[in-house]
C-alpha cells in the first residue's frame, strides 16, 4: 500500500491535504512475513503507530508507481439523456520511478491540460511484484458506486492547494473534470466535496465550504440566495462594465463572485484598467474544462449582464 507524509509528520493512508511548498512524500508500505517495511520515518494506520523496518530489509521485490487520473476534462451527468452519476474515465499512467521506495507527490495531470503548476488533486497506485506474484494498491477498479462517478477513499489521494484563501481552496479542484450537473446524495457526499469534479456553481460553493461557511451546493440560480450583491452592470464597447447610471463597476475584491447569466466564476486578478471591472480582468472558473484562470473576455459569457457577489 501507499502511505503519505507531509513534511516530518507521520505517514498515513488517509487523503492528504497540503499547501504548495509543503514537502509531500509517497512511501511504499509492504507487509511480508508478519513484518511491515517502509522508508517512512513514522507510519500511523487507524490511529496506531506501526513498527516498520527499512525497505532494505524487505524480501526482494519490484515496485512500480502510477497515477490514477481523469482522461477527460469535460463530462456531463446528463449525457445519457437523463440524470445519472456518470462514471469518470480514470486511466493509469506510469510514473518514472521504478523500484524507488519513496517519491515526491506530483499532482500535475498528464492526460489533460495542467493549469495548476503544482496544485490540484491526484490519485496514485503502487504495484508490488515478488517472483510470480503481483499485488497492487486500489486503483480504477475501486469504484465508489451509488451516488458517485468516482473512486473510493481506499485509493491514495493527495490534494495540494495554492494557499489558504478562497481562490487557494478552489485550486484543490485543479486537474479534475468539469462535470455538468455535478451532484451528491447529500452535501457531504457531493462530487465536489470528494474532489471528483464540479460544475461552475459547485466549484464556488466548494471553496466557500472549505473556508468554513455553511453553504449548500446549488446552481447559479441559487447563488443569489446565499450571497450578497456588491455591484451589477453590463459591458460597454470599450470592455468596461458599467452600472445603470453609466458609472464603471469597480473591481471589488479578489475572490468575489462574478455571476453571469447561468455561469459563475471568482475574480482572480485586476488585469485591465485598474480599479474597474473590464473584460481583461482574470477570473477563476470551470466551464467545459478543468478549473483554470482566464480573461473574462475569453469565457464566452463576457457579453451577459453581471453581478459581483460575496458569500454571506
Amino acid at each position: 500500500m501507499i502511505v503519505v507524509a507531509v513534511g516530518d509528520s507521520a505517514a498515513t493512508s488517509k487523503h492528504v491535504h497540503a499547501k504548495k511548498g509543503d514537502k509531500v512524500t509517497l512511501h511504499a508500505l509492504v507487509r511480508a512475513g508478519g513484518h511491515f517495511y517502509s522508508d517512512a520515518a513514522s507510519v500511523v494506520l487507524d490511529g496506531k503507530k506501526l513498527h516498520v523496518e527499512p525497505m532494505s530489509a524487505a524480501p526482494a521485490i519490484e515496485l512500480a508507481w502510477s497515477r490514477i487520473e481523469p482522461a477527460v476534462a469535460n463530462m456531463s451527468n446528463t449525457s445519457s439523456g437523463s440524470f445519472r452519476f456518470e462514471p469518470i474515465d480514470y486511466r493509469v499512467t506510469a510514473i518514472d520511478a521504478a523500484n524507488r521506495t519513496s517519491i515526491a507527490a506530483d499532482v500535475r495531470p498528464t492526460l489533460t491540460t495542467d493549469y495548476g503548476d503544482g496544485v490540484g488533486t491526484m490519485r496514485y497506485r503502487l504495484t508490488v511484484t515478488q517472483g510470480d506474484r503481483t499485488i497492487a494498491s486500489p486503483g480504477i477498479e475501486a469504484k465508489r458506486g451509488r451516488g458517485s462517478g468516482g473512486l473510493t477513499d481506499a485509493v491514495t489521494t493527495v490534494t495540494i492547494r495554492r494557499d489558504d484563501t478562497f481562490l487557494g481552496f478552489l485550486t484543490e479542484m485543479y486537474g479534475q473534470p468539469y462535470v455538468w450537473a455535478s451532484a451528491g446524495l447529500s452535501d457531504k457526499t457531493h462530487q465536489s466535496e470528494r474532489l471528483e469534479g464540479s460544475d461552475c456553481a459547485d466549484l464556488m460553493v466548494y471553496g466557500a465550504r472549505r473556508m468554513g461557511k455553511h453553504v449548500a451546493y446549488t446552481w447559479t440560480g441559487g447563488l443569489p440566495g446565499v450571497t450578497k450583491l456588491l455591484a451589477a452592470g453590463t459591458r460597454g464597447e470599450d470592455g468596461i462594465y458599467r452600472d445603470r447610471s453609466g458609472e464603471p463597476v469597480p473591481f471589488t475584491h479578489v475572490g468575489d463572485l462574478i455571476l453571469f447569466t447561468r455561469h459563475v466564476g471568482a475574480l482572480a486578478q485586476d488585469k485591465g484598467m485598474l480599479g474597474v471591472l473590464d473584460d481583461q480582468d482574470i477570473v477563476m472558473h470551470t466551464l467545459f474544462d478543468s478549473p483554470k484562470e482566464q480573461r473574462i473576455a475569453d469565457t464566452g459569457y463576457a457579453g451577459t449582464p453581471i453581478e459581483l457577489r460575496q458569500f454571506k
